[in-house]
Formats: structure tokens, C-alpha cells, sequence
């Protein structure tokens, strides 16, 4: 077993709690991470300035309102234009995240919350709770606390606390829990629909389609656990099964429903319609409805009672009261109309997708699916994985305990609680799961480390990219960095690491955005990593092929900086969070790291790494300082690696220029 793996084991089995511990120390836990996510945003709010807000990417100021749409129900859709000044490529904001717009001041009256839909140019469009009282006047943004997130996850909590013995509930709970193993069902026999899965991911969806309670499947980078998982679906819906198919982000959740939408599953995507990818729009509630022609005659009403509203404010008397109740009797109706055109379509749907926190919808009443499958489990904290675990009466859970996990901002004490899934300590316990371990994106040199770091050497490569290269796309050779993975060391160079606190006298026009972030970066990395990426670019691969993963933000920043031609050319610049279930053909990863006393911070976070070094298809660059990396027994071993294979380069040995 990994070592992770058994320092989870040796964490959580000493003494294994009852359900009920478990379930106490999640609400707990969970009460603790919802003080600890408003105290974080209440002191951003406070704690920093505007300026500094806006130079670390989590809030917008001097907008312009441009553009204002309806949306669903009450709600209206704005684009805003964004300064010049600010670089919205540093913008923190993700597709969906609760924000509020305000005038004056975060916490006034008028200001307006809503979520934040996507970025279009040097402009964004988010999907507000109401319309704005002044159009003609300028509006900052800054982000809000998750509250729905938080109250669901409490109400699941306490579902799962109340659940009779006797329910399906219940015995998920039990297994989730550790407290009973969980209990297969008898073999089934099915014939795959998708006949291009491979042995390992055909074994996957015949232990899926045997789940009594909970079943595993463990996906490491490229193995193509969402492909399984659709064929799981499908099979399921062919047995005439509805399926709830679940996962902690609305990007898992789409890539999984876009696979379903090519097979023509018949589906429903529930959610915020600004959080939807655009692809699976036709999927949602409100598009469905439209094709019903349900809400054109609800809008036709709503029309008819807004008119009578109007007519009533100049008359008096018995007259305006009947105005009055004649338009509400039509809101009546047509929320009547829309309400059972949404239940009708929720019901006749065979596949429902929501992200956990969407499980707990309100269109879904009490339905209780044939089975739940939650894909990236490794992903979601405990309360929301009850979420989806409170509908089902069997479950898939589909994630890597070995890429990232859930995000915790609460302290140790909270990570204590919420840091580890159910997915992992069911792995530790040694719960059957189905590991998938033939990978369709890396080219094998790129794969080994990978493999044996955190998977006992198991994984393979498919032979169409075991041994596939940038040569192949046209992409010129580069005689100094002849293999599929290469390590730029910078051991010996001087170029030490910064970390920089805010600046209070610091504007964003007199200073770069890094200077403002708390964080780590490296310019003498950051000039190299530029350069490699400019010398990438002279080989002839296309900038919308690469992608640059800095270990910290501050240097993301930094690198976008320098490299702001490449990037409006199609080259994408993040950090890890922004790439996990990506991929790319080719990748170079900045470690940053480099002091004389070998502390590395949070590149101790191997899960992190692992992601980091697994996006690459065919070429796969590392810039490191290997003085300050090879005490650690994790960089140690990858050191020993790019040497077995010659792949050990020097950044002393050229300033890696253009080509041509």
C-alpha cells in the first residue's frame, strides 16, 4: 500500500468512531470551516485595501455597466467592462462563485449579490440576484461566503444523523463511516455499448454495476475514469435505472454530462445557469422548458399581470383592488404552469446532473435515485458527499486520493475533520476498489515517475501514446532537450526565491500584481521558464498546446507578466488548482523553490505535485533548484529518475534560446 495510504490508515483506523462520532466531528468540523470561510472574507474585505484586493485577483473596481439581459426568474445577467489596468488573466474568480456588486461600500444596503457567469475579452458578464438601481455609475465586486454550500451541508449532516436503521440511508452511512464493510451484489451480466474500454475500466463498470452500498473506482491521471463512469451510467439506464450523477464542481460535473449528451442519454442538468458550461445549456431546466412552450405562456402572463400592475397604480378604489388580484392570480398561474413543466421534465428525465451541493435542489423534492455516482469523491468534504449520498439508494464514488483533495481554510483542527474523504479512508480500510491502470495521455517516460511515486509502478501506457512526441505534430527537435521529460536544474545559480507581504503604499499603476501577494515567487526561475516557453514556441508548437504550472500564485503573476505576448497568443499560465482533469501537449512546471536551507513549503503537498506532473501529453518540462529539493525523499526519488533516463539538464548550459 502507498504511504500515503497508510499514513491515512495509521490517522484513521487506530480507533475507528462510530457513526455517530464521525458524524459529531463533521458538524463540528463543518460549523468551524463556514467561521473560518466568512472570517476570511470579512477580513480581505477589511484587512486590505481595494487596490490590494483587486492586484491578488479577488475583487474588480471602476466597472462599467455595458450590457443588461433577463435570465431565469428574477434574476437579470450584466456584462461589466474591467480597466486596462487589471489583468483579468490574475482574476481569482471561478464560473459560479457567490459575489456581490456594490457602489460605495461591500456591505451597503443597495449592493446586489449574485455569481459570477465567465469573462469575455477584458470584460465580465455576472448573473445577479436583482437588477442594479443605477446603471450610469461605476461598481466594485468582491467575492461572498458560500452560505448555501454551508447550509446544505448541515442539513445533509443531520439527514444522515436521523436516518432509520432501516434505511438506504442509514446503511450508506454505516459504510461511509467505517462502522459495517461495504457488500457487493451478486456478478451481472452486461455487454459494453462503449467497445473501446479497455480491461481495467470494463472490470471498473462490472464492480460499479455490482455496488450493494459503495463502490470505488480509483482513477489515476489519464485512465479515463469519466469515460468508465459513463458507461456506468449508461448501463445502469439500460437496466431502466434512474441515475443522480454527481461531483463537487460544476466543471466535473459538465465534463461527465457533455460524455452522456454525445451518447443521447435523456438528462437534466440542475443548477445556477451561469455555472453550466455552455455546451450542456440545452440540458438545463430553463432550455427544456422553452422547447415545451410552458414558459412562453408563463411569460405571456407574467406580461398580461404586469400590465394590469401599471393599470391599477392610477385607479382607485374597488377597481384597482380587482386589478390587483386578477394580476396575482396570474403570477399564480404561471409559476403553476412553469412548476409542473420542471417537475414534468425532472420525472421523465433517466439522468439527473448536479454538483453535490445541487443534489439538495429543491426541484427534486424527496426523489430517491436507483443509485448516485459522484465523480472526483476525492474532491468533495464529507458534508457534501452526504448531499448526494442522502438520494441514492446505492452509490459509485469515482476519484485519486493521490490529486487534489478537498479545500479546507479552516486551520489543522478543521483539516483534521474535513481534509480526508470518504473515498480515501475506504481505500485505507482496504474496501474493494477498482483501480484503472492503463493511461491514454502520457508518453511513458513522462508516466514512470508518476507510476512508481504513488502507484506501485502499476500504471501502463496505452501504445498509442506510449511512445508519442512533439516531432509527430510538426514541432522542429530540440537537440538539448532530447527526451519527453527534461529537468532544467538551476542548483548553483543564485536565483533565490522572494516572498513578498502587501505593500500599503503600492498602486497597480506603479506596481506589478506580484508585489501585493503573499506568496512565493523566484524572477531568475520566472526569466527561465519565459524563455523556455519562448524557445517552445520557435520549435513551432502551437501556443494554445502549452500550458505553464507555477507551484505558487506570486509567481504565476510574475510569469504572466513576462510573458504577455504569448499569452493572448493561446499559452495558458496557473497554478495547479486550475489544471486538475486537463491536459495539455506539453507543459512546463516552475518549483519556484530555492534557499540555502532546503525548506520547501508546501511543495511538501506531493498530491499537488503529482497533478502538476501528470498534464503533459508528449513533453513535459521541470525547472527546480535540486539543492533545495533533494532532501525531500519524494524529490529525491524523481531527481534519481530524470538521471536514470539522461533527462538531467543544467540551466548553466545554454540561456535556452529561440531556435530560429
Amino acid at each position: 500500500m502507498p504511504q500515503f495510504l497508510l499514513d491515512v490508515v495509521g490517522a484513521t483506523l487506530t480507533a475507528v468512531p462510530t457513526a455517530t462520532e464521525w458524524l459529531d466531528s463533521l458538524a463540528a468540523g463543518w460549523r468551524a470551516e463556514r467561521n473560518a470561510s466568512r472570517a476570511k472574507i470579512a477580513m480581505e474585505r477589511s484587512g486590505r485595501t481595494l487596490v490590494e484586493r483587486i492586484s491578488l485577483g479577488i475583487a474588480l473596481a471602476h466597472l462599467r455597466i455595458v450590457d443588461e439581459r433577463s435570465a431565469p426568474g428574477e434574476r437579470v445577467r450584466i456584462k461589466v467592462v474591467v480597466p486596462e489596468a487589471i489583468d483579468l488573466d490574475n482574476l481569482r474568480f471561478a464560473p459560479g462563485d457567490p459575489v456581490r456588486l456594490w457602489a460605495e461600500h461591500p456591505d451597503e444596503p443597495g449592493s446586489v449579490r449574485g455569481v459570477f457567469e465567465r469573462r469575455e475579452e477584458q470584460a465580465v458578464w455576472l448573473m445577479l440576484d436583482r437588477a442594479v438601481d443605477q446603471l450610469d455609475r461605476e461598481y466594485a465586486l468582491d467575492p461572498e461566503a458560500p452560505e448555501v454550500t454551508f447550509d446544505r451541508g448541515d442539513a445533509a449532516i443531520e439527514r444522515a444523523s436521523s436516518a432509520l436503521a432501516i434505511s438506504d440511508l442509514a446503511r450508506l452511512r454505516d459504510v461511509a463511516a467505517l462502522a459495517k464493510p461495504p457488500r457487493p451484489l451478486a456478478p451481472v451480466t452486461w455487454t459494453p455499448i462503449d467497445t473501446a474500454l479497455d480491461e481495467r475500466q470494463q472490470a471498473a463498470v462490472g464492480h460499479a454495476l455490482r455496488s450493494g452500498d459503495i463502490a470505488l473506482i480509483w482513477g489515476p491521471p489519464g485512465t479515463g475514469k469519466t469515460r468508465t463512469l459513463a458507461e456506468v451510467v449508461r448501463q445502469r439506464v439500460a437496466r431502466g435505472e434512474r441515475v443522480l450523477c454527481a461531483a463537487p464542481s460544476n466543471t466535473a460535473v459538465d465534463n461527465l454530462g457533455m460524455r452522456l449528451a454525445e451518447a443521447g442519454v435523456r438528462a437534466v442538468r440542475l443548477g445556477h445557469p451561469a455555472r453550466i458550461h455552455p455546451a450542456l445549456l440545452g440540458l438545463t431546466i430553463d432550455a427544456q422548458v422553452d422547447r415545451d412552450g410552458a414558459a412562453a405562456l408563463a411569460r405571456e402572463w407574467r406580461d398580461r399581470a404586469r400590465a394590469l400592475r401599471k393599470s391599477a397604480m392610477g385607479r382607485g378604489g374597488n377597481e384597482a383592488r380587482d386589478l390587483w388580484a386578477e394580476a396575482r392570480a396570474l403570477d399564480r398561474d404561471a409559476n403553476r404552469e412553469l412548476g409542473n413543466a420542471e417537475r414534468t421534465i425532472v420525472e421523465r428525465a433517466d439522468v439527473v446532473l448536479a454538483t453535490c451541493v445541487g443534489c439538495d435542489h429543491p426541484m427534486l423534492g424527496d426523489a430517491i435515485f436507483d443509485c448516485v455516482v459522484v465523480d472526483e469523491a476525492t474532491q468533495a468534504p464529507d458534508p457534501l458527499l452526504l448531499i448526494a449520498l442522502g438520494r441514492a439508494k446505492v452509490a459509485v464514488l469515482a476519484g485519486d486520493p493521490h490529486q487534489l483533495g478537498p479545500v479546507v481554510v479552516g486551520g489543522a483542527q478543521t483539516e483534521a475533520a474535513l481534509g480526508t474523504t470518504v473515498f480515501e479512508r475506504m481505500v485505507a480500510s482496504e474496501a474493494p476498489a477498482q483501480m484503472l491502470e492503463q493511461q491514454h495521455r502520457m508518453h511513458t517516460q513522462i508516466m514512470t515517475f508518476p507510476s512508481r511515486s504513488m502507484y506501485d509502478g502499476k500504471l501502463r501506457a496505452a501504445p498509442r501514446v506510449a511512445a508519442h512526441v512533439l516531432d509527430e505534430l510538426g514541432v522542429t527537435a530540440d537537440p538539448l532537450r532530447p527526451r519527453p521529460l527534461w529537468l532544467v536544474d538551476t542548483a548553483g545559480k543564485d536565483w533565490l526565491e522572494e516572498r513578498t507581504d502587501f505593500d500599503p503604499g503600492g498602486s497597480l499603476n506603479n506596481l506589478p500584481a506580484y508585489t501585493f501577494d503573499p506568496s512565493t515567487f523566484n524572477s531568475g526561475n520566472a526569466e527561465r521558464v519565459a524563455a523556455e516557453a519562448r524557445r517552445l514556441l520557435s520549435r513551432g508548437l502551437p501556443p494554445g498546446d502549452l500550458a505553464i504550472i507555477a507551484a505558487y500564485s506570486a509567481q504565476a503573476r510574475r510569469l504572466r507578466d513576462l510573458l504577455r505576448v504569448e499569452r493572448a497568443a493561446g499559452v495558458e499560465v496557473g497554478t495547479v488548482d486550475g489544471f486538475q482533469g486537463r491536459e495539455k501537449e506539453a507543459v512546463i512546471v516552475d518549483l519556484v523553490r530555492s534557499n540555502d536551507s532546503g525548506e520547501i513549503g508546501f511543495l511538501g503537498n506531493t498530491r499537488r505535485m503529482n497533478v502538476a506532473l501528470t498534464r503533459a501529453r508528449r513533453f513535459l518540462l521541470v525547472v527546480a533548484d535540486s539543492a533545495t529539493l533533494g532532501d525531500h525523499a519524494y524529490y529525491a526519488q524523481f531527481l534519481a529518475y530524470v538521471d536514470e533516463i539522461d533527462a538531467h539538464g543544467s540551466a548553466w548550459s545554454d540561456e535556452a534560446e529561440p531556435l530560429h
